[in-house]
């Protein structure tokens, strides 16, 4: 008999009332090494809600899996109530504490649903397990902290408060202290000698790192020690992931190739098909995103709807584009826009408007020019996947919305020679004298052809010269000369400028991927407004032609396109976060119609500055955030809300149990807090109001959630009843809130019970609530 975790999504609630786990025929790895007799705690929505027995590999029809009916079926052996699995089951004082029980009990591992669980000598059967006050204690303190310590207690040992560097883990038992081999073990293969941080420095790394979370809480730990000598974490895989691993990394996909890092567990896989248990429950709102391309999460505020933007890219990234990509790929991509609309958001910042420069060249005068908005080069970007392949896919990659179009000659007239060897190499070339003009400027140009054979004319060629050196970029793209109206090769710049010395001419070349698959030559008089191409060697097409018109010839002119390029076009983001914050109706113009899906690629405008068409291409998807408090969903502009689908994105409460801290100081029940407080909102306001669970997540000590309370919710409360204080009381009780509507500020100083005042305070509010 052997005992385990077994890790049920709440996605998936037909798994718990039948009793069984859908992942196919005994052996699946989601079943881990469980065998017909094992024991199974069973874990759903952050609290363990039973023992379980498993009692058959068998065949069942079931909604979870309805392609593999293989399933393992369980008896109830025992039930539990309120018994939360980060606080109450990871400290369980007989369970050993290893990497299984304190960092995969609770995240997703690849491939893994039933996470084994290691006893002591002493550790009672499964059946008579009780978890309630029968948890050990988690310190990090220095040797002469004033603690009284039980037994199966574990504490981090500090060094001294200037460096706060860990000299060793180890558990008390029978009035003295002896190393715990198995945290102990964890931290050395974690942490080698040159990287053993000191708390102090895992602190300043976490600002660098952006790794907000791990920052709050050695905050908190640090503060703690300064205070009091000593810090008691209340959750051992907070102090898992926060100090043991050191100075952890997020996995980035160009570590693919790399050695699995098992330190980012948490980043692992544990769904079928590839997908984790957290986006399992964001793969509705992918396949929605799928079905129409415009999308608006709408909730109060702290439901975490910018987070749930983040995993829905993800899932949809998996599921409808590539199953190895995720949302890191897509944002390292820079497929990814962010924007946040606000009172004074324009038309002008989003699709295109007119901005005042400076020119240099003009004694610093004012001038004006047509600059593309956010949204429209995010598009225009979007849109080059159209003509990508898996021929051209590495250098359509290049290709920005910042790319100039330039005109190019390649040799003399009548001579195709130079041109063809340029095509055979995948080049480009100008012939000028044989002079090397790296790390020149137009000024040191237009200087050394002074006195060379160029003189008599030197402003025009140093202008082309210029030109080749310095302003063509990699990713522009360069269309050859072949006749006043047409082109005979298109191409995309992918090398600096190299003077190649063994060559008799023409020594002046860039590396160049041509679009060799075109059916050429390619007319463009009607992309340059009818105005005839020049002989004249180099310049700038982009007054007249942009990316979006290069789209158009390549389209207009692929040869042999195939079903299986277009698995190549890669989705793009738009996350407009409080869209309903701005004048959608003004901000978005002519877009209205544009972003509707039978619009999509096929309807053209002419926009009002630069005179262009303009269209919104179908792998550019828009996801908008709203935050209910300020402005309800009922406002929302009819021509908008008809274009987008609305999701609801509401407090949930059991994130607090699933993934975060939810009891402090093993007093205040967070989730028990929460839910009490938005039902009262409910009650006297309206349920766009409530709290979301974000007010109430990343803490770690009883300061920060007093800083929370505090500083946070209670002027949110505030604010929402305005000069009504029988609300604010009737709400949060009458010790937080005097007569007048001034806030009472509580003591977080123990008192003889154990606990504070503070702390007993919100635990009957929730408390009195349940047995009234």
């Amino acid at each position: 008999m052997k005992l385990f975790i077994g890790k049920f999504s709440k996605h998936n609630p037909d798994q718990i009332k039948r009793k069984y786990y859908s992942a196919g025929a005994e052996g699946s790895p989601w079943y881990g090494e469980v065998e017909v007799g094992d024991y199974v705690y069973a874990s759903y929505k952050g609290n363990i809600i039973g023992l379980w027995k498993a009692t058959e590999y068998t065949e069942m029809d079931n909604p979870v899996n309805p392609r593999d009916k293989g399933v393992l079926r369980f008896e109830e052996i025992k039930r539990f109530k309120d018994v939360n699995t980060t606080n109450d089951f990871t400290r369980y004082k007989h369970f050993i504490h290893n990497l299984n029980l304190v960092n995969k009990s609770t995240k997703s591992v690849k491939s893994l649903g039933f996470i084994p669980i290691k006893t002591t000598s002493k550790c009672p059967h499964p059946k008579d397990i009780e978890f309630k006050n029968n948890g050990i204690n988690i310190y990090i303190a220095l040797d002469d902290a004033d603690i009284e310590y039980k037994d199966g207690d574990i504490r981090v040992t500090i060094n001294n408060l200037d460096e706060m560097r860990i000299k060793q883990i180890e558990q008390f038992y029978d009035g003295s202290f002896n190393t715990y081999k198995e945290f102990n073990d964890l931290y050395e293969e974690r942490n080698k000698e040159d990287g053993k941080y000191t708390i102090r420095e895992l602190k300043q790394y976490s600002i660098e790192d952006n790794a907000t979370n791990k920052k709050k809480f050695l905050i908190s730990v640090i503060g703690g020690l300064e205070k009091s000598g000593y810090f008691k974490v209340a959750n051992p895989i907070k102090l898992y992931d926060n100090l043991l691993v050191g100075r952890k990394r997020t996995y980035t996909p160009s570590q693919s190739n790399e050695k699995e890092d098992t330190s980012n567990l948490n980043k692992s896989t544990l769904h079928l098909n590839n997908q984790s248990e957290d986006e399992s429950g964001y793969e509705e709102y992918a396949d929605l995103l799928n079905f129409n391309a415009n999308m608006i999460l709408y909730g109060p505020p702290g439901t975490g709807k910018t987070y749930a933007t983040e995993k829905i890219i993800d899932t949809f990234e998996k599921k409808h584009f590539n199953s190895n990509s995720n949302f890191e790929q897509a944002e390292s991509e820079k497929r990814v826009k962010y924007i946040t609309f606000h009172q004074s958001y324009s038309y002008e910042e989003f699709i295109e408007g007119i901005r005042p420069v400076i020119d240099s060249n003009q004694n610093d005068e004012i001038g004006y020019k047509i600059e593309n908005g956010v949204f429209k080069e995010h598009s225009i970007n979007a849109g080059k996947e159209i003509i990508k392949n898996q021929n051209n896919a590495h250098y359509v990659d290049m290709i920005n919305s910042d790319s100039t179009v330039w005109k190019i000659s390649l040799g003399k007239r009548n001579d195709n020679s130079i041109y063809q060897e340029c095509i055979y190499t995948n080049q480009i070339a100008i012939h000028f004298e044989n002079q090397d003009f790296s790390e020149m400027t137009y000024d040191d140009i237009l200087n050394s052809l002074d006195s060379s054979e160029f003189g008599d004319n030197p402003t025009q060629n140093a202008n082309t010269i210029d030109a080749f050196v310095n302003k063509i970029s990699n990713g522009d793209i360069v269309m050859v000369y072949d006749s006043r109206e047409t082109v005979r090769m298109i191409g995309v710049v992918k090398g600096e400028y190299e003077y190649e010395e063994g060559r008799d001419t023409y020594r002046h070349r860039r590396n160049v991927e041509w679009f060799k698959d075109l059916e050429y030559p390619i007319n463009i008089l009607k992309y340059n407004n009818n105005k005839a191409l020049t002989m004249k060697t180099i310049y700038s097409l982009s007054k007249r032609i942009s990316i979006p018109n290069v789209v158009d010839m390549i389209l207009e002119h692929t040869k042999n396109k195939t079903t299986e390029d277009n698995k190549q076009i890669k989705p793009y983001y738009m996350v407009i976060d409080e869209i309903n914050r701005g004048n959608i109706s003004k901000i978005f113009g002519e877009l209205i119609t544009l972003i509707e899906d039978d619009k999509r690629g096929k309807l053209k405008i002419y926009l009002p500055y630069s005179k262009k068409e303009f269209t919104v291409p179908n792998n550019l998807y828009i996801i908008g955030t709203m935050n209910t408090a300020d402005r309800s969903i009922a406002t929302i502009d009819t021509a908008l809300r008809r274009r987008f689908t609305f999701v609801e994105v509401e407090p949930d409460s059991s994130v607090l149990s699933e993934s975060d801290n939810p009891i402090i100081n093993d007093t205040v029940d967070l989730k028990k807090l929460l839910d009490l407080i938005n039902k009262k909102i409910v009650n006297r306001f309206d349920r766009d109001h409530r709290i979301g669970h974000a007010y109430l997540m990343g803490i770690a000590s009883l300061d920060d959630l007093y800083n929370t309370w505090y500083f946070k919710i209670l002027p949110l409360l505030s604010e929402y009843f305005y000069n009504d204080v029988d609300s604010l009381i009737y709400i949060v009780g009458n010790k937080f809130y005097n007569k007048n509507g001034n806030v009472n500020f509580l003591s977080t100083s123990t008192q003889s019970n154990g606990k504070s005042e503070f702390e007993e305070q919100l635990v009957s509010l929730y408390f009195e609530d349940n047995h009234e």
